[in-house]
């Protein structure tokens, strides 16, 4: 008996104790989440809708087409978000500020942008500047969307550089914080994207889950100086290509999944719609293949059978505040899916190919994909390299 009632005791303390223990861890997570919720959020989310991810079937049936991919430049280019290719050159920006020119394998400097100290060889963005997207223009003179400075027009010849935007003016009635792509069009006029008016490059996933919705395209006229806006409320306005026929301009909206359409002329001049949507990702920068068709990389992926944290926020602001108070942005990274993926769509916006990396060991993340003949040249924010994948293997 006496050993029943030994063995009762011990059973009643442990129970004691662990009653107090789940007490204990039951006010900690109250007190947590008081505090988390007394805590200011820096975004001010708004919901949205996104339609169920596409599934990786058809023309976007997984592949290992990326694995493949041989790396090049490794440790001479960290971040080259955009490719440029002209004959035996090659133009990309880097993550330290850099427009960098590459020629018969020989990296080397071509212009530096911004007026820091530092830059060149450190990553004083605000200062040094981000060289985003590039494009040559019909002269031969290399066009620049700077994310912090604006748009810039460089001699390849010689690397100086004229700003013809400055992030520093109200353009079209509103100052820039991220600008992103920009492409010459008929009679000059340029047409840029830019990706938000509240947040800047340091802070896009910020942009991302806030959903901000203050993404433009606009134009410019160097004849006239006059810069329009054409289109607003755009949910990460990112990279853009004009049409192959020139008579509307592509934009990828990067937080809704797909890309837009906007008509410079033609029956449907000044009007927009959608002409690509539910991609299978999350788009960066468009580009045209020389066939008709257009070159879309992904910063990352969605696709069912795969949870996907913004399409589950989607409708749940209250997660994506939660998110930043808990999580530091550059933690943020490393939750992003690793998977490769590029797509070819067609002139009407139909997916008709894809390249995988679906392990991401190659080639996590595409930027952009840039066609020469018959090689792709892929990009990257954030690697230290840049990618090429011979298609006619294929």
């Amino acid at each position: 008996m006496r050993e029943e009632r030994r063995d009762a005791e011990l059973v009643a303390q442990a129970s004691h104790g662990w009653n107090a223990f789940f007490f204990a861890f039951g006010a900690a997570g109250i007190l947590l989440g008081v505090i988390l919720a007394l805590l200011p959020s820096p975004i001010q989310p708004v919901a949205f809708s996104l339609p169920p991810p596409p599934a990786l079937s058809g023309p976007l049936a997984l592949n290992e087409k990326l694995s493949q991919a041989e790396r090049v430049f490794e440790n001479q280019v960290v971040g080259p978000e955009s490719i440029v290719r002209d004959g035996e050159y090659i133009y990309t920006g880097t993550a330290d500020g850099r427009i960098v020119s590459i020629y018969r394998g020989e990296v080397s400097n071509l212009a530096i942008l911004g007026k820091g100290e530092n830059c060149g060889s450190s990553g004083e963005e605000t200062k040094c500047g981000r060289p985003y997207g590039m494009r040559l223009d019909k002269e031969g003179y290399l066009l620049v969307a700077d994310a912090y400075l604006g748009i810039f027009r460089v001699n390849v010849a010689t690397g100086a550089a004229v700003q013809l935007l400055s992030s520093q003016d109200a353009l079209a009635g509103k100052v820039s914080r991220f600008f992103n792509d920009v492409e010459e069009g008929e009679g000059g006029v340029l047409y840029f994207s830019q990706s938000s008016t509240r947040w800047d490059r340091q802070h896009h996933k910020y942009l991302i889950l806030e959903a901000d919705m203050t993404g433009r395209l606009l134009s410019y006229d160097p004849k006239t100086e006059e810069v329009r806006e054409l289109m607003d409320g755009l949910a990460f306005a990112n990279g853009l290509t004009l049409s192959t026929e020139r008579s509307h301009v592509l934009v990828a909206e990067t937080i809704k999944a797909r890309i837009m359409r906007y008509y410079i002329k033609g029956p449907r001049q000044g009007q927009s719609d959608v002409f690509a949507d539910n991609l299978p990702g999350w788009p960066d920068n468009i580009r045209r293949s020389g066939r008709g068709t257009y070159w879309v990389g992904f910063a990352s992926v969605r696709h069912a059978g795969q949870f996907s944290l913004l399409d589950f926020a989607a409708s749940r602001p209250w997660v994506r505040s939660l998110l930043t108070k808990m999580i530091p942005q550059e933690v943020m990274t490393s939750l992003i899916p690793k998977h490769g993926l590029v797509v070819e769509l067609d002139k009407d916006g139909n997916i008709l190919r894809s390249l995988h990396d679906p392990q991401g060991h190659h080639v996590p993340a595409v930027s952009e994909a840039m066609e020469r003949d018959g090689v792709l040249h892929l990009g990257s924010y954030y690697l230290p390299y840049m990618s090429r994948v011979y298609l006619k293997r294929k």
